[in-house]
């Protein structure tokens, strides 16, 4: 029942989303989030997807490499939970089961590894509280062109949850630019 409804969550139709929150810069703002488009990348058009919404999207100049960002504010967060004791999850303690959730809904099964970022080093990095990264074998309705994903996950207690998410064809010829755009958002 909790999956479903994270998948849901996760699947908030983009226009709706992005027209409650006006603009990605008063999402970055609300989510105390700064954003610097990577070296290499320019923006691209958005297009609905049904498995995971994005309010931006990049493309590398002369790699097949998009980045799409996805930010969630913990304040908008709403757990639709029926529970006869009234223990509704906590918005600040969902991130590990919606990175969970992610990696279900974006792979096609199989191994996806996955490490999680010492605290200090998340908090060196990008400011978070929390972040992770995982690569997996990108689910095809996703991306139709690309077969492969890299998922990066943050969190900051009573801020947001955010995610980049790369696409991509061929790890080892993205892998040097994956690392130098994956600094590109951070919590202020």
């Amino acid at each position: 029942m909790i999956k479903l409804f994270l998948s849901l969550c996760l699947c908030l139709n983009s226009a709706v989303f992005a027209a409650e929150l006006l603009d990605f810069k008063t999402l970055l703002s609300e989510s105390q989030l700064s954003f610097q488009t990577p070296t290499g990348f320019s923006e691209q058009a958005l297009s609905d997807n049904p498995i995971l919404s994005y309010e931006k999207a990049f493309k590398h100049h002369s790699l097949a490499l998009e980045m799409r960002v996805s930010i969630r504010p913990i304040n908008r967060v709403e757990i639709d939970y029926e529970d006869p004791h009234n223990a509704a999850p906590e918005p600040n303690h969902l991130f590990m089961m919606m990175f969970t959730t992610l990696i279900g809904e974006l792979s096609r099964g199989g191994n996806s590894p996955q490490r999680e970022y010492s605290s200090e080093q998340a908090k060196a990095d990008f400011n978070a509280d929390w972040a992770a990264v995982t690569t997996f074998d990108l689910e095809p309705e996703y991306s139709k062109d690309y077969k492969q994903g890299f998922l990066l996950a943050l969190h900051k207690n009573d801020a947001a949850d955010a995610y980049l998410i790369f696409v991509f064809n061929d790890y080892k010829a993205v892998k040097a630019n994956l690392k130098t755009a994956l600094i590109s958002l951070r919590y202020q």
